[in-house]
């Protein structure tokens, strides 16, 4: 769906009832259905259906109302219910949101029901703000995914501030909790057998400082470090030290990244923006093909109006996305750049590349289409590439230990957005899918399928 969209339903008798005063209700009732499998099964329909609720409550400080306080809350229940056993609900190879934490399945695994929650508390001051929340805080130009934090991975808990020194100078913050999926042994005498047991403890904190020279160009660098097993980290609670040499006191043990983005944009013409990620940097032998150390992506798109349509708002989007084999993973298991399992970074994962093509427009007021074609290649990555990047040899972009070309997914589809009233709306998305060596998961041998799907969505809001 177009990113930023908004996707609060509302309706004249729910303003009259649910949002009269400062605390203010948002339900929503959605009915999903996936016609051949989704993006989760490769065949068999099955349906979701999931009530929500946005909660907000805002109070401004007098006497000028500069300085407000924000609270949202915002809860999804799902119960997915399918034709055939879903023995796996998770977005393997595509960019759609993953749900984290373990489903509860039925008896016969047909169906499933899981529960999404996100919240927060927001103080807005004149010249920024301090956040207390859980949601994904997202770093980065990408509209396919982000290289440094998208929201593929579920949302996590951090704390955060922005504040904008001059009108060209703002500098950005957060400080997080993730989960590491693995359990404390420690506590094992503290709960009983098969009990949920305490995850070792896993954080990421990040700062960037973002350039405006000009209203339309902005310039972002910014470090980040994933670390775990121990409490929080001081040097890392400091917003202001360069954690390039705060890892290095602290033994080298933790992962440092390193980014670098910018965006230009034309009004009437459309947007230029790139991003490079840095995993590792090896100063000394940046340019050193033999001996290079340097774990780099880097992501490149442009967004072009098209003025032959323009009462359609028509445009034109390429993005490519190249991630080498070295990225986001690590030696220290606890230390990879994931949350629940998934990366936070890029959809695609380290040692892949994607390419994306789309032409969208609104024909009507309240409508949005898409054409798009995405075609996106990924390697393996192994026990055997994290020791090769770790001494002075290297693996090849798309390593594979299987025979043949490297796995490749193939989408072209059409989908878009149907406001019918402010209450009603009607998502679709009609595609054809090739997977060429897609990992099968029960026998772990390399398949090759391809099949028309569609995603169709109702919702209604009050």
């Amino acid at each position: 769906m177009p990113k930023g969209s908004n996707d609060l339903l509302r309706s004249d008798l729910g303003d009259s009832w649910l949002r009269k005063n400062r605390l203010k209700f948002f339900p929503t009732l959605s009915a999903t259905a996936y016609l051949n499998g989704g993006h989760v099964k490769r065949e068999g329909a099955f349906v979701d259906i999931a009530p929500m609720i946005n909660i907000f409550a805002r109070y401004k400080f007098l006497p000028t109302g500069r300085y407000s306080l924000i609270f949202w809350t915002r809860f999804e229940k799902h119960s997915v219910v399918s034709q055939s056993e879903i023995t796996d609900f998770s977005y393997d190879f595509n960019w759609q949101k993953e749900i984290g934490r373990r489903s509860y399945k039925g008896s016969d695994s047909t169906w499933i029901e899981y529960d999404i929650g996100d919240g927060g508390i927001l103080f807005s001051y004149p010249n920024g703000e301090v956040t207390f929340a859980q949601s994904n805080p997202i770093w980065g130009p990408g509209y396919t995914g982000q290289l440094h934090l998208s929201d593929k991975a579920p949302s996590f808990v951090f704390l955060s501030f922005r504040h904008r020194f001059t009108e060209k100078w703002t500098f950005s913050y957060f400080h997080g909790s993730l989960n590491s999926t693995f359990r404390d042994s420690t506590h094992l005498e503290l709960y009983p057998v098969k009990g949920g047991m305490p995850l070792v403890r896993k954080y990421i904190a990040a700062h960037r400082i973002d350039f405006l020279p000009r209203e339309n160009v902005r310039i972002g660098f910014g470090e980040s470090v994933v670390y775990g097993g121990r409490n929080v980290e001081m040097s890392y609670a400091l917003p202001f030290l360069p954690y390039w040499s705060a890892q290095h006191d602290l033994s080298d043990s933790d992962n440092l990244q390193m980014f670098l983005d910018f965006e230009i944009i034309r009004k009437g013409i459309g947007r230029f923006y790139g991003s490079v990620y840095i995993d590792e940097w090896d100063f000394v032998t940046t340019f050193n093909k033999e001996e290079s150390h340097n774990w780099w992506a880097y992501q490149a798109g442009i967004t072009y109006d098209l003025p032959i349509l323009s009462y359609w708002n028509s445009l034109l989007r390429f993005e490519m996305t190249h991630l080498t084999p070295y990225v986001y993973v690590q030696r220290s298991k606890i230390n990879t750049f994931q949350h629940h399992g998934h990366y936070l970074g890029f959809w695609s994962g380290p040692n892949s590349e994607s390419i994306f093509l789309a032409f969208e427009g609104s024909p009507y007021q309240g409508w949005w289409i898409q054409l798009y074609g995405v075609v996106v290649r990924r390697g393996e990555v192994n026990d055997y590439t994290i020791k090769k990047q770790y001494g002075s040899d290297k693996v090849p972009f798309l390593y594979r230990t299987y025979e043949g070309d490297a796995e490749m997914r193939t989408l072209l589809g059409f989908r878009g957005e149907l406001l019918l009233l402010s209450f009603i709306r009607v998502s679709f998305n009609l595609y054809w899918d090739k997977w060429l060596q897609r990992l099968n998961l029960d026998n772990g041998e390399r398949t090759e399928s391809q099949k028309f799907d569609g995603i169709l969505q109702f919702s209604i809001g009050l």
